[in-house]
């Protein structure tokens, strides 16, 4: 990467192999505050001209374009040399906006700090610099060395002045902040998962973005960059255009986790920026119920065989509250009696905060349990702290309870495509449970970081660990193992060490857990190394927190809302009881956050690709069409069992269906897969997926009716349950943003025996989703089952907020465990008649579904076949055991669509395979997708560009042009001006 520099007009071309950013600000300023003047014979600027350069003083044109099309005369090469300036060009971290002054940063010294998994490392920033896009008085900053700096007279007048950038750029160069040119840092090794093809910036923000801490700096260039094209933001991600940036703790170590076995052990704790206020100290939440001292932290494992990955968070009691000193003459120092907790607003306000905090967690994580390490002394500030949080989570517990009540009957009266319910009502289905662990700070002195843990906090724990799972991912096999269903969230007063301390003994017992049940006899390297990298993360986070307490932005809340208290007086609530004036590194935070009164984040504007993108819209038909793709789906549970039976065959390609043509895609998810075995947190018996995805794709390589081969695109597991997704070789291609998502209903960790698996994908350009669930069992537990559904459809989340309604089509089948509600005898005589339409009036689902209950909107086709469960083994006779249970149609598949865009042509179940206690049922489908034909695409961009460039020009405009304020006019169809001729050129003569 090298950045280049054109004085006049002011300039910036950031060039890489293939592709290059051009910059430019509509109205830079030049030295003594020369301008470039638009008409050759005047030396004045008009009002008009004035009022336009104040109105795009936060603009910003940024175009993304082959570096073979950019002409470069005239500019000079400033890229910061190794040799001269011991710098580097490394990564664009966005565009600082200080009193008018847009800069643009850029990572030029690092150190590799870690490598969480092969192909994955981690890099601490050791130094930064800026270049000013508007304005040249800072020019002879560029590419300095801070031992170089002030050492002319001029520098010694700017430095009298100030910097603008210059404190954040000390700030971001103190050797705890972090980035990663293969991935996006922001997220979790279970968020990024394990596809060949991964993105330096995550596709889903919401949750992650609260840990960039360059968020303000590149908002708007992450907007840009999602209207590249896929191949164009692969150059622009390879490039390092965008790079985002980790605040916190991260670090690798090497490892002996067997005698013949070595591992990388990687800790990352990552602190949130996003609250609104102080981020540090003892402070509560802000209105969306983020907190101060918000923190997770994710340890992970990673070995030729394996990869495990765990995640805790922390942060402060989420309601609105603040420590207050009272100070006296007489009593100036320290004391606890001198400290107070004031609740700065209403119980109801702080229970809204409250509640979105929960909902968050919730949404992001899954179930949450709470480690409350809070002293119960009700007469101690901490105590009354206590207390409040207890009263808070109480009235969430109930609103909970009745929001969910609420959302059902809401749920009932909505289309399935409607918005979503109102906030109020908590849609997010998670359970919230608390274990209270005050423990003492002698306490912890005496335990310390050592290898062992103490059974008196391990033991409350465990069967919350159980529940919750890891993630392990199998790289022998490329399958997941498990997944971390939920969180611990620890609570503390200030969310320092205590936390840490409670962190580090949840993550060793989970490790070692995981590794129990791995079968793998870990050495003591382990725990020692382990126990290293938390007390170095706790020894940084309180540096950290200790030189960051933030006054500033409680200054300015208190400022906003018209408070009557004096600066001295905000001043005098100092963390630790030091009274001071506002530290520059406070100063430098809030700046790179964007939150001084006076900082405007800087909006971007790139007229090609908006125009572009705007006529393509336009001519989409000319490239866009709709094809039909054949979709075989089915359920089966398989009773732990993995079979080659010959009768496999009847089940993917009846011959009594007369099935004759190939399936594009093929679904097929499973229920009991393996046998489970409780008290397991890590389910190992995974050779029963590999077994049977090695069956299906032999079966549809063998007897599909072309010559087209199947490739496995996507196999799952959770527990007893898993899918897999096939798709014919050649259709490949057509498969983007694929992802998956689980929810647990049951019990047991990783080893849960209910729940849900979803794939989400695109094909071309229609969305598709399925889903296999196993639902609660027992004739009588229809409610359960409604509330199994509930769950998985609310807790099933893909990136960008995308639900299982939000899909153009879902497929949805399992083993739904519905009964019919009729006597043994009576079901019996009925399927002996093969009178199903009778049968099937006292069939629990049917009755669901026709009351609006359970999968109100879906469909499903008449069934014309006998029920699916229960059989003895190897046999067509209906269970004979003592339970004799009663025969039902356990296992279906439903659907639902825009549009009604899948028609489903056939509805069956394979009689004929017996080795199970259950029949395989299975659904065919037609399915209208929308194709987008990329070759057609790239010509008719082509053709647009063209036109373009015959009346405005080629991309060499946006560099020689001295006005261009008319690329950043806020307009939309109205682009582009009229053609230029000889005596008429609108970019010199201001005209347009």
């Amino acid at each position: 990467m090298k950045i280049f520099l054109k004085e006049k007009p002011r300039t910036f071309i950031v060039v890489d192999t293939s592709y290059s950013l051009i910059i430019r600000h509509p109205n830079p300023t030049y030295k003594h505050h020369e301008h470039v003047h638009r008409h050759d014979a005047h030396h004045y600027h008009s009002s008009k001209e004035l009022r336009n350069g104040q109105l795009n003083n936060n603009k910003v044109i940024v175009e993304f374009i082959r570096t073979e099309l950019i002409s470069i005369t005239g500019f000079t090469d400033i890229t910061p040399n190794k040799v001269r300036n011991n710098k580097l060009l490394i990564g664009f971290i966005g565009f600082l906006n200080v009193k008018g002054n847009i800069h643009l940063g850029f990572i030029t010294r690092s150190t590799k700090v870690a490598s969480p998994r092969l192909g994955e490392t981690v890099h601490m920033i050791n130094d930064v610099d800026f270049y000013c896009l508007n304005n040249d008085q800072f020019d002879s900053w560029m590419n300095r060395n801070e031992e170089d700096l002030a050492l002319t007279n001029e520098e010694l007048e700017l430095s009298s002045i100030g910097y603008p950038a210059g404190s954040v750029k000390k700030l971001l160069s103190l050797g705890n902040f972090y980035f990663s040119k293969e991935f996006d840092v922001t997220t979790t090794l279970q968020e990024r998962g394990f596809a060949a093809n991964r993105s330096n910036v995550a596709t889903d923000r919401s949750y992650s973005e609260r840990f960039c801490w360059n968020a303000y700096m590149v908002s708007d260039f992450l907007d840009l960059r999602e209207r590249l094209s896929i191949y164009e933001r692969e150059q622009f991600d390879r490039a390092g255009f965008l790079t985002v940036i980790t605040r916190g703790y991260t670090k690798s170590v090497n490892v002996t986790l067997t005698d013949d076995l070595d591992a990388l052990l990687t800790l990352v704790s990552k602190q949130s920026c996003c609250k609104n206020g102080p981020l540090f100290g003892e402070w509560g939440c802000d209105d969306r119920g983020n907190v101060s001292n918000y923190l997770e932290s994710e340890v992970i494992i990673y070995t030729e065989l394996f990869c495990f990955s765990y995640i805790i968070v922390r942060g402060n009691i989420p309601s609105f509250w603040e420590l207050q000193n009272r100070f006296s003459k007489k009593n100036i120092i320290y004391s606890k009696k001198s400290k107070k907790i004031v609740f700065t607003r209403s119980f109801e306000a702080s229970q809204h905060a409250f509640n979105l905090h929960f909902d968050t967690l919730g949404q992001h994580f899954g179930d949450i349990h709470i480690v409350n390490c809070l002293l119960q002394d009700e007469h101690s500030y901490k105590g009354q702290l206590n207390q409040n949080f207890k009263e808070h989570l109480q009235s969430l517990i109930r609103s909970r309870e009745a929001g969910l009540d609420q959302a059902e009957e809401l749920e009932q009266g909505q289309d399935a495509y409607a918005r979503d319910a109102p906030a109020s009502i908590p849609l997010n289905n998670y359970r919230l449970t608390i274990t209270d662990l005050p423990i003492s700070t002698a306490y912890m002195k005496r335990i310390g970081y050592n290898g062992s843990n103490p059974l008196d906090v391990v033991l409350p724990l465990t069967n919350a660990m159980l529940d919750f799972g890891a993630m392990f991912f199998d790289l022998k096999r490329l399958s997941y193992i498990g997944r971390q269903l939920g969180v611990f969230r620890v609570n503390s007063f200030d969310c320092l060490t205590k936390a840490n301390f409670i962190s580090k003994i949840i993550s060793q017992e989970v490790i070692d857990l995981a590794l129990r049940d791995m079968g793998i006899e870990r050495t003591h390297d382990l725990h020692v190394r382990h126990s290293q990298l938390w007390a170095e993360n706790d020894d940084m986070l309180k540096k950290l927190a200790v030189n960051f307490l933030s006054n500033t932005s409680k200054i300015q809340s208190s400022s906003s809302s018209n408070s009557k208290n004096s600066l001295k007086q905000q001043m005098t609530r100092k963390y630790l009881n030091v009274v001071g004036e506002v530290k520059p590194s406070e100063i430098a935070m809030l700046k790179l956050l964007g939150r001084l009164q006076d900082q405007d984040g800087v909006r971007l504007y790139n007229p090609f690709h908006q125009y572009v993108g705007r006529e393509l819209k336009k001519r989409a038909s000319e490239y866009s069409y709709r094809k039909d793709i054949r979709i075989f789906a089915s359920t089966f549970n398989v009773n732990g069992t993995v079979s080659s039976d010959p009768t496999l065959k009847e089940w993917l390609f009846s011959s009594e269906d007369k099935v004759n043509q190939d399936y594009d895609l093929v679904c097929v998810g499973f229920e009991e897969i393996v046998e489970l075995t409780p008290g397991k947190m890590i389910n190992v018996k995974s050779d029963n997926l590999v077994k049977w995805e090695q069956q299906i794709k032999s079966l549809l390589d063998k007897h599909g009716i072309g010559k087209d081969r199947y490739l496995p695109l996507w196999s799952w597991q959770m527990g007893g349950l898993a899918i897999m997704l096939f798709i014919k070789e050649t259709q490949i291609g057509n498969i983007t943003n694929l992802e998956g998502s689980v929810k647990k209903t049951g019990l047991g960790g990783m080893s849960a025996n209910k729940g849900g698996i979803a794939i989400s994908f695109n094909y071309s350009n229609t969305l598709i989703c399925f889903v296999c669930s196993h639902l609660a069992a027992g004739l009588n537990n229809v409610d359960e089952r409604h509330q199994n559904y509930k769950a998985i459809a609310k807790g099933i989340r893909f990136s960008k907020h995308k639900k299982i309604r939000d899909h153009d089509a879902v497929i949805w089948m399992g083993d739904f465990n519905y009964r019919i509600a009729l006597q043994i005898e009576q079901v019996k005589a009925l399927i002996e008649r093969k009178n199903y339409q009778k049968l099937f009036e006292y069939d629990q689902l049917n009755k669901q579904m026709a009351d609006g209950e359970t999968f109100p909107f879906y469909g499903e086709m008449e069934i014309t076949f006998a029920p699916t469960y229960k059989f003895d083994n190897n046999s067509n006779v209906y269970d004979t055991s003592e339970k004799q249970r009663i025969p039902a149609w356990t296992d279906r598949v439903l659907s639902m669509s825009k549009g009604k865009i899948l028609r489903q042509e056939l509805y069956n179940s394979a009689d004929k395979v017996l080795f199970s206690d259950h029949r395989p049922v299975y659904a065919i489908f037609n399915a209208s997708v929308i194709m987008v034909n990329e070759v057609a695409k790239k010509a008719i961009s082509s053709d647009i560009y063209d036109n373009y460039r015959r009346v405005v020009g080629d991309i060499n405009v946006l560099i020689t042009a001295n006005n261009v304020d008319r690329f950043v006019d806020d307009i939309s169809d109205n682009f582009m001006p009229p053609p230029s001729s000889d005596s008429s050129k609108w970019w010199l003569d201001g005209a347009y």
